[in-house]
């Protein structure tokens, strides 16, 4: 049974005092973005010109696998990514695969499942800016894990692949103002709180914050 769950930002040079979520110039959530949107980080939502597009979160799902695999699928290699070993027939993919084609009006390939126009999505832009070594870019971009309440064995995969390139960026980072903006997002993660009182001076005042992080991680 599908489980529930929920743009890029503009961003500047720095990450000046962790205070890159709440930038007043980002556009997430009040500007209309032209086009087809998909976010899928943290929450997910389809867009067209900036209104929610209602859609089941297998479809959700369906897309962005679409979406991070640009060489698209076979129905076979779909099926597979979305279903695993589950016992649901092609025809119930195939059903939803069209039901995102009218969806996108028409922006799904027929033989092969790939898309064939313009569908913007944070997870591919993060996903490029892991690649590009653009790790300011890619904390802007990263509100959380792909998908969190999916259970997809394609989306899992990703979501382990993303997650694994970003943190490994931060930790690899020596500015002290990645990690501080990651263990916002990741309060669970011990090494990456450290990391940052590492490279903090010893007077910085978020020495305080990230301390406590730190202190709630290594407690649960």
């Amino acid at each position: 049974m599908p489980s529930q769950f929920g743009q890029p930002s503009p961003h500047s040079d720095s990450l000046e005092h962790d205070d890159w979520s709440t930038d007043p110039s980002s556009d997430f959530g009040n500007t209309l973005v032209p086009g087809i949107h998909l976010e899928c980080l943290g929450a997910a939502r389809l867009l067209r010109n900036g209104r929610p597009i209602p859609l089941p979160p297998r479809q959700l799902e369906i897309l962005v696998l679409l979406a991070l695999e640009p060489d698209g699928y076979t129905p076979e290699q779909l099926h597979a990514a979305v279903y695993g070993e589950r016992a649901v027939s092609l025809n119930t993919l195939k059903a939803d695969v069209s039901h995102l084609r009218r969806t996108t009006r028409g922006e799904i390939a027929n033989r092969r499942y790939m898309l064939t126009g313009e569908v913007s999505c944070d997870a591919v832009d993060l996903l490029a800016a892991i690649e590009g070594g653009d790790l300011t870019s890619a904390l802007w971009l990263y509100r959380g894990p792909l998908l969190p309440g999916s259970d997809v064995p394609g989306v899992e995969r990703w979501r382990a692949h993303l997650d694994v390139g970003i943190r490994n960026a931060v930790l690899g980072s020596d500015r002290p103002e990645h990690a501080v903006a990651f263990g916002r997002r990741c309060p669970g993660d011990a090494a990456v709180h450290e990391h940052a009182l590492l490279l903090l001076p010893r007077d910085d005042v978020r020495r305080a914050v990230v301390t406590a992080r730190l202190f709630t991680a290594r407690q649960g």
